[in-house]
Formats: C-alpha cells, structure tokens, sequence
C-alpha cells in the first residue's frame, strides 16, 4: 500500500539540524485506521524535511497495536538520518541529542 500523506495528524515533533537551526524536520504521525480488507489496522507516519520524506506505516491487529509499532519504527529511521546528519538532529526536549523517541517499548 502506497501513501501520500499521513492523514488526520494526531501527534507530531519538531527536530532541527544542530548549525541549521532554520531547518526543520517534521515527524508526524497519523491516525490509526482500518487496514485494507482485514481486521488489522495500520498507522501512517511520516518524517518530513529530510531524507526520503516517504509516508511509511506499521500495521498491528488493533489501532493500540499499529501506534505502538509506529513509535517502534520512527527511532530506528530517525538513527539512520541521524547518522546521515553525523549526528547533528536535535529536538528541544533535549539539546544533547535524545530526540524523544525510545527505541524500548512493548506492543
């Protein structure tokens, strides 16, 4: 499934570049919703500003579940542009390069 867009946005943070403070990078993450013809549902997120900027989503068997993944899988890429970015993201909860999203967590 290919998406364009998050949807209804119901939670988002604001990262920039350390030395590019004009820069943002925009996570947002969408609503849960019903996943194509099953029981499951998914969860769209997106990081904007960056890199691909390619709407990505996980899907659970309930919309606890499919947050739940999307907070699991938003750190890991974050990581990987971070290393793109030699380190420099930051987000204002914490200026020494915690960006706020744990890679612990259950489902």
């Amino acid at each position: 499934m290919k998406l364009d867009n998050v949807g209804t946005v119901v939670a988002s943070r604001t990262l920039t570049i350390l030395g590019d403070d004009k820069k943002e990078i925009m996570v947002l993450i969408g609503m849960p919703k019903p996943y194509l013809d099953t029981s499951d549902y998914y969860c769209p997120f997106q990081i904007k500003g960056v890199g691909s900027e390619a709407v990505e989503y996980a899907v659970g068997i309930d919309s606890a579940q499919a947050l739940l993944l999307a907070f699991k899988r938003i750190p890991v890429l974050l990581l990987l542009l971070n290393r793109q970015l030699e380190g420099r993201l930051r987000w204002a909860g914490d200026e020494s390069g915690d960006l706020g999203f744990s890679m612990e967590g259950g489902q």
